[in-house]
C-alpha cells in the first residue's frame, strides 16, 4: 500500500525531462517552458524521459543513443515533432503543432505505475576499446606510463598551455549535438589542457535556424504587418536570449522570469523590461561576465549583422531609412565594447526600445515589401570565420557564456564546414 502510495505522489509531481532540441525545436521549447508540469533537468541522469524536439539528423543518433542510457529506469523516449519513424506507438510522440503535457503526463504515470515497460539500454555493455590482458601486468595499459588505451598518462604535451605555460594533461573529446545552452545539432572536437581550451574544430554544423518568430518578418514580403507585431517579436527574441545567459550565470530566477516575460509579450501582453533588467543588474549579471570576454573584431561584426554589428559601435539599421520609424523619432542604440557584456547589453537596450515603440504605434502597418531589420543576425552565406577562433584559452564556463552571447542564426554562419 506503501509503495502504491508513493507511485500515486510521483506520478503527480513535475515530470523529470532531458531535452535533445533537434532543428526547429527551440521555439516548441520555449512555449513549453511555461508549464509548470515540466522539470527540465540539467542531465539526462535526473530524467525518466528524453524529449526529442524537432527534426534530427542521421548521423546524430549514437548521441542520442548515449543520452538515453545514461537515464535511469523507468525511462522512455518522446518524439515531439512531425519527423519520426512510424514504428513509434502512439503514446511516445506528438506532432510539433500539440501541446505534449497531457501525453508527457500519460506516459510518465504509465512508467512510474509499471504498466509501461522501461526501455531496454540501445548500445552494447562492453567497452569501446579492448583492454583485458593488456599490459605486463594484465592491468588494461600498454606503454612506459600504462595509458594506452587506459590508465593516466604523465602530462606530457607536446606545447604548454597557451594561457599560463603549465605542462598539464591534454584531453580531447567531442562535444554536442545535445546539450544545454549549446548550439543545437552542433559537435565541436574541443582539446582541453587542464581546464583550458587549447583548440576547437567544428565535426558537424548547428541545425539552421527557423523558428516561428521570423513570420512577421517573412510575411512583409506578401502583405502589409503591424509594426508593434514586428517590436514585440523582436523584444520577444532578445529576451529569450538574455535568458539562457541569465541561467550560465547562475541566476535561474530571473531567468525563468525573463523567458514569462518573454511569452507574455508575444501574447501582445503589455509588458514593462525595467524591473527585470534592475533585478538582474543587482543580483550581479554584468560582474559575472568578465569585460572583454568574447570580443570580436569589426570586419566579424559587420559581417554578422543585426544586434552584434550595433554592439560594435555601428549605427547601421535598415529602421533608419523607413519613414515610419523615422516619424516615430526612431535611432538605433548601439555599445562600444563589442564583447559578451556589450552583447547582453545590447539585447537589454533594444527589447526596451521595442516596447516603446510599440507602444507608440499599436495600429501603424509597415508598407508590403519594406526591408525590415530582423533581431537576430543577418541570413547570408557562410564566413571566413569560425566559432572555433573564439574559443582557445578560454575556461568551459567562459566558453559558454562567449556561444550563448550569439544567437542562433550568428552561430549558424560561424559553425559552418562549407568554404564561403
Amino acid at each position: 500500500m506503501a509503495v502504491t502510495i508513493l507511485g500515486r505522489l510521483a506520478a503527480r509531481a513535475p515530470i523529470p525531462i532531458f531535452v535533445a532540441m533537434g532543428r526547429d525545436g527551440a521555439p516548441a521549447i520555449e512555449h513549453l517552458l511555461k508549464s509548470g508540469d515540466i522539470d527540465f533537468t540539467a542531465t539526462p541522469r535526473h530524467a525518466n524521459i528524453l524529449l526529442v524536439a524537432g527534426r534530427t539528423r542521421e548521423s546524430d543518433q549514437p548521441y542520442l543513443d548515449r543520452l538515453h542510457d545514461q537515464m535511469p529506469h523507468p525511462r522512455a523516449t518522446f518524439w515531439w515533432g512531425d519527423a519520426h519513424s512510424d514504428d513509434i506507438d502512439e503514446a511516445r510522440r506528438s506532432a510539433s503543432a500539440d501541446d505534449p503535457v497531457a501525453p508527457l503526463r500519460a506516459l510518465y504515470r504509465k512508467l512510474i505505475g509499471g504498466s509501461y515497460a522501461s526501455e531496454t539500454h540501445r548500445l552494447s555493455d562492453e567497452p569501446p576499446t579492448p583492454w583485458r590482458g593488456r599490459g605486463d601486468h594484465g592491468q588494461g595499459g600498454e606503454g612506459m606510463m600504462g595509458g594506452v588505451p587506459y590508465g593516466r598518462m604523465m602530462p606530457m604535451p607536446p606545447t604548454p598551455d597557451i594561457r599560463d605555460g603549465l605542462a598539464l594533461d591534454v584531453y580531447r573529446t567531442q562535444v554536442g549535438p545535445f546539450m544545454p545552452y549549446w548550439p543545437a545539432g552542433l559537435i565541436l572536437e574541443v582539446t582541453f589542457q587542464g581546464d583550458v581550451i587549447q583548440s576547437a574544430e567544428v565535426v558537424q554544423p548547428p541545425y539552421p535556424p527557423r523558428d516561428i518568430d521570423r513570420e512577421p518578418f517573412d510575411r512583409l514580403l506578401h502583405e502589409q504587418t503591424p509594426l508593434a507585431q514586428i517590436e514585440r517579436t523582436r523584444a520577444t527574441h532578445h529576451l529569450v536570449c538574455i535568458a539562457r545567459v541569465l541561467s550560465l550565470v547562475e541566476l535561474p530566477t530571473l531567468s525563468r522570469q525573463a523567458q514569462i516575460v518573454a511569452a507574455r509579450i508575444r501574447a501582445n501582453e503589455t509588458v514593462a523590461i525595467g524591473p527585470l533588467r534592475k533585478a538582474a543588474a543587482r543580483a550581479g549579471l554584468m560582474a559575472a561576465i568578465k569585460p572583454g570576454l568574447g570580443r570580436i573584431d569589426d570586419d566579424l561584426a559587420c559581417e554578422l549583422g543585426g544586434p552584434v554589428r550595433r554592439a560594435a559601435g555601428h549605427v547601421l539599421d535598415s529602421r533608419n531609412d523607413d519613414p515610419t520609424y523615422t516619424r516615430l523619432g526612431f535611432t538605433p542604440v548601439t555599445q562600444k565594447q563589442s564583447d559578451c557584456q556589450a552583447r547582453v547589453a545590447q539585447w537589454f537596450d533594444e527589447a526596451e526600445q521595442a516596447l516603446a515603440l510599440a507602444s507608440a504605434a499599436p495600429h501603424i502597418l509597415i508598407a508590403q515589401g519594406q526591408l525590415a531589420e530582423p533581431p537576430w543576425a543577418l541570413r547570408a552565406p557562410p564566413l571566413d570565420y569560425r566559432v572555433t577562433e573564439l574559443l582557445p584559452g578560454l575556461e568551459w564556463s567562459e566558453a559558454l557564456l562567449v556561444l550563448n552571447s550569439f544567437d542562433s542564426a550568428a552561430l549558424c554562419r560561424m559553425g559552418s564546414l562549407e568554404t564561403p
